[in-house]
């Protein structure tokens, strides 16, 4: 574009007068009615401290829901244009040179803005920004209203994953070609701003209304989009649809509970039939179809337990679904388990969508989890009625938006990084046992639906932690259980059933008790006796019970520390400590009578709240209560909720408990390094053998264990010890799909610095520029897999600090996001090669295909931590068998792992990609060849210096996409 001599400072509809970069629309004049400038600007910095300046500014006009105006300026800001600025906005110093400078053209800015109401995609920065460019210059500060469409997105659309405006833009099929691009962001912005109105104005009054009186302390004048379409339906009918209903002034889904009685269907047996079934919706595969049969024929027998071991990419989801619907319609019902949340959720929106496609009947499946992923209605409805700070109120107004599209209740849905706002540990579900039956919000509890809809559903799924610890309330004669990523299922057994009791943790909530009830200084307990809420001998019995937990935790803490940890320990370090089990029931003889007097005090505070909890409901819902009483009351109610939650593993000091528990579980101590750390008792399995079969596998009619890794080489006796198998059992191998040896590269750096011998940060060191060296070279979608988040966090540092985060999209789990929210980030960024850093579920099943992912590094050999005293423990059962630990434990369940990781890569037969392993000791230790014996057939792997493999690897996608 060229810039003429002449600026036109004036009237922006006289387009043929005005410099070629400014852009308008339409020759119309703007009329008189309400307009709203939306506003972008690109900058030399986000800092406003008078140093940066504004390089573009770009503004399109809305007036009655369409676009009518738009104006974009290039701006010289009379500085350098920082490198990563100019990389990202793709505006560079040659570009502006000729440009005018904001002194030229502020008049020209703060004539247009006159009279509207500025819109921004994060207005605290563009309001503000261009505020202080304007007063730097002598032109008084904007004072007219603003909206921020990033509030505004989040309220009416609570579940997106990330509220980035291409993110956005992207969800909504939104025309953004020049992301960071002021002109293309405005034009964005403005359209995302029209759909956002466009459905709030489908919103019932109802809500609208609580919404506007909720939205004060939103930005600037954001309520006005919500205040201003209540007005305008205000005294309309009010009738909702069908599917909504109102409860106490919150909007819900109607709960539907319906169960279709059909005849039952055979199963197609032959090939013709099925592939009649799958026509248009899946390709028929032979294996695939081989995998289904088997699979149905079990269902059928008298076998109680199958083992199939099915490669990544051969379609084992939908080949045991499949058979499983036919199995729904003869009357059983069929409970699937899988390793994590994020499968459970990637099952049910993908594999379980697919299948209903395929089969001639309708079935239903319910999702199901622990309570406190539920939200408690009665619970949020009370939150309502409180004064909250800005951010828990923004956080209330989307929750309900999303109340009125959910049926789940489910906290997932909302895909928040973390819930660490007070206001979900006060909302969250404690149990249907908790809830009032008295409440308006009973009869619609989430919880309830959701226990209903379980005993209605042919399919309940759930994940593997969920299943061991609710077995009884899962299993039955006639159900079937699926137990997908089986490999996960004995590791996640011994996580859900670990317990933990923290001494010091009780005695900070019970002294946080006794101060919130018995303060002289503000509202107290005393003054609850005075209003007649509690009677004075009431508040004697709970401060009494109170001071028994107060006083006598932390002397049993004291006790036991000299009885059970050698004088000379300092916990400089983090310290854990098996505790044997003739010293424990020594010591608990010895202090039994403190042990039982906190027990009883314990069971007397369970009581004494449940009585108090029910008064306060009643009272209200009656309105009785203050303001002030209600406060002291859900403060004093989350308190205790805390105490007695890190009470509930007393029982772990059970005499008539505790020779059983030794049996089959490990207790030990534990201790960080940190200042202040609590002491805890912890409790945990040690390993799954002996136990899976007789408390999960038996409780079911057929149990099917299906994974990638269940039959590789080596470590075969591994799998069927830890899954609870006998010896002889027979695991059913498919071969894989893919031709790795086309598909695939596997490469490793022979010079990459052993871990275990080298310090910590120049490991890190090393990390971050082989990561920084290839993502950088070769831009591919990348995933790169750690062991931990200390390690993802210290390399992320380096690259941050190094400039690396500025020119490429690195996600960090535990920096960016958690696991759901950065996955969805990085399918979204899929065009941009983004780079996470993850760990965990990473590792697993998730599905990335195609070019969500190109390139996987592995940082180092997943080996579990050998100083856990719970490996220990392992370790030193399988010594006194006469087995050799490494051997049959730690090389075993890293082969895994490692397969796990590799199998990331290649999901499709149409993929391909490389994976980088940057640990040596594949090649320099004797036990590395069982790792490079387990990769799949066709799988080699080649060894390199660092530095040369972005070579290596641009010369394997170049063939790759010449042979597309």
């Amino acid at each position: 574009m060229k810039w003429t001599k002449s600026v036109n400072t004036g009237n922006i509809n006289d387009c043929n007068n005005t410099f070629d970069l400014i852009n308008c629309r339409s020759g119309e004049k703007m009329s008189a009615q309400k307009t709203y400038a939306v506003v972008d600007l690109e900058t030399t910095g986000t800092a406003i401290n008078g140093n940066n300046r504004i390089i573009q500014f770009s503004c399109a006009f809305i007036q009655k829901q369409h676009i009518v105006n738009e104006f974009s300026t290039l701006i010289d800001p009379k500085q350098p244009i920082p490198p990563e600025i100019s990389q990202l906005t793709n505006i560079s110093d040659k570009d502006v040179r000729k440009a005018p400078s904001f002194e030229e053209m502020a008049g020209t800015i703060y004539s247009l803005l006159q009279n509207t109401t500025f819109v921004a995609h994060n207005i605290a920065f563009d309001y503000n920004f261009l505020n202080s460019e304007l007063v730097r210059v002598g032109y008084p500060e904007l004072d007219i209203k603003g909206i921020d469409t990033v509030q505004l997105a989040q309220i009416v659309m609570p579940t997106l994953p990330s509220y980035r405006l291409s993110d956005v833009s992207h969800v909504l099929s939104l025309t953004h070609e020049q992301p960071h691009n002021a002109a293309s962001d405005a034009q964005t912005t403005a359209t995302l701003f029209i759909k956002l109105q466009e459905k709030i104005a489908t919103f019932p009054v109802t809500l609208l209304e609580r919404l506007a009186s909720m939205g004060r302390k939103l930005e600037l004048d954001t309520v006005d989009c919500f205040t201003d379409i209540y007005k305008k339906k205000k005294g309309q009918e009010t009738k909702l649809p069908a599917d909504l209903m109102s409860v106490d002034g919150i909007i819900l889904q109607r709960p539907i509970f319906t169960k279709d009685i059909l005849a039952p269907l055979d199963y197609p047996q032959r090939l013709a039939d099925k592939e009649k079934l799958f026509a248009d919706v899946i390709d028929v595969r032979p294996q695939q179809v081989a995998m289904m049969d088997e699979i149905y024929e079990f269902f059928s027998s008298s076998e109680s337990v199958l083992v199939v071991d099915s490669p990544t990419g051969s379609g084992k989801t939908l080949a045991y679904l499949f058979p499983a619907a036919y199995q729904t319609g003869q009357g059983k019902r069929v409970v699937i388990s899988t390793a994590t949340n994020l499968l459970q959720a990637q099952l049910q929106e993908n594999s379980f969508a697919t299948l209903k496609k395929l089969l001639p009947f309708g079935c239903s499946l319910v999702s199901v989890k622990g309570n406190y992923h539920f939200i408690d209605l009665d619970r949020f409805a009370r939150s309502l009625k409180r004064v909250q700070n800005a951010h828990t109120n923004l956080l209330q107004m989307r929750i309900m938006v999303w109340l009125m599209e959910t049926k789940t209740g489910d906290f997932d849905e909302l895909h928040l990084t973390k819930m660490q706002d007070p206001l979900f540990a006060e909302i969250s579900h404690h149990g249907i046992e908790e809830l009032d039956q008295d409440s308006s919000f009973y009869a619609v509890d989430f919880l309830r639906r959701r226990k209903k809809a379980e005993k209605n559903a042919d399919f309940v799924l759930t994940n593997h932690a969920y299943l061991s610890n609710h077995v009884d309330e899962l299993g039955g004669a006639d159900t079937i259980l699926i137990v997908d990523e089986a490999q996960h299922l004995p590791q996640m057994t011994v996580k859900s059933n670990r317990r933990a009791l923290d001494f010091d943790e009780i005695k900070i909530l019970a002294d946080s008790v006794l101060v919130k009830i018995r303060s002289h200084e503000s509202y107290s307990f005393f003054d609850l006796v005075d209003a007649g809420f509690i009677m004075g001998s009431e508040f004697k019995n709970l401060l009494q019970v109170v001071r028994v937990i107060d006083s006598r935790v932390p002397q049993l803490k004291a006790d036991l520390t000299q009885a059970l940890i050698p004088s000379k320990i300092s916990f400089e370090h983090y310290y854990e400590q098996l505790v044997q089990p003739a010293k424990l029931r020594g010591f608990i003889k010895a202090h039994l009578a403190e042990f039982t007097a906190v027990d009883y005090a314990y069971q007397r505070l369970i009581k004494i709240n449940r009585q108090l909890y029910k008064r306060y409901v009643t009272q209200s819902s009656s309105l009785h209560l203050s303001s002030i009483q209600t406060k002291l009351l859900d403060d004093y109610f989350t308190l205790t909720g805390s105490l007695l939650n890190e009470l509930k593993n007393w029982q772990l000091f059970d005499l008539d408990h505790l020779e059983e528990l030794f049996e089959k579980q490990v207790i030990w101590l534990s201790k960080s390094n940190v200042t202040g750390a609590h002491l805890r008792v912890n409790a945990g399995l040690m390993e799954t053998q002996d136990f899976l079969k007789e408390h999960v596998y038996d409780h079911f009619q057929h149990t099917l264990l299906t994974g990638a890794e269940l039959s590789l080489n080596k470590i075969q006796d591994f799998i069927r010890k830890s899954l609870d198998l006998p010896s002889q059992t027979k695991i059913s191998g498919y071969g894989s799909v893919f031709d790795y040896q086309k598909q695939a590269r596997a490469v490793l750096a022979y010079d990459a610095p052993d871990v275990g011998t080298i310090d910590h940060q120049k490991y890190c060191q090393y990390l971050a520029d082989a990561i920084s060296l290839i993502c950088t070279e070769v831009p591919r979608q990348t995933l790169v897999l750690f062991n931990s988040l200390q390690t993802i966090a210290d390399v992320y540092q380096i690259l941050q600090k190094n400039g690396v985060t500025m020119n490429k999209n690195i996600l960090a789990q535990g920096i960016s996001g958690g696991v759901e929210k950065i996955k969805k980030r990085f399918l979204l960024d899929h065009k941009h090669q983004a780079v996470l850093l993850g760990t965990g579920s990473f590792w697993e099943g998730i599905d990335l295909p195609y070019d969500d992912l190109e390139l996987l590094i592995v940082t180092r050999l997943p080996f579990q931590p050998v100083g856990s005293v719970l490996n220990q423990a392992r370790y030193h059962r399988a010594e006194n068998k006469g087995e050799n630990p490494f051997s049959t434990i730690a090389l075993p369940e890293a082969v895994v792992k490692l397969n796990q990781g590799f199998g990331r890569l290649i999901r499709t037969p149409t993929d391909f990609g490389a994976f980088v392993l940057l640990d040596p000791r594949v090649n320099t230790k004797k036990y590395g060849s069982v790792f490079v014996e387990s990769f799949p057939t066709g799988v080699k792997l080649s060894q390199t210096a660092t530095n040369e493999i972005p070579a290596t690897l641009q010369e394997f996608f170049k063939n790759c996409e010449l042979n597309l």
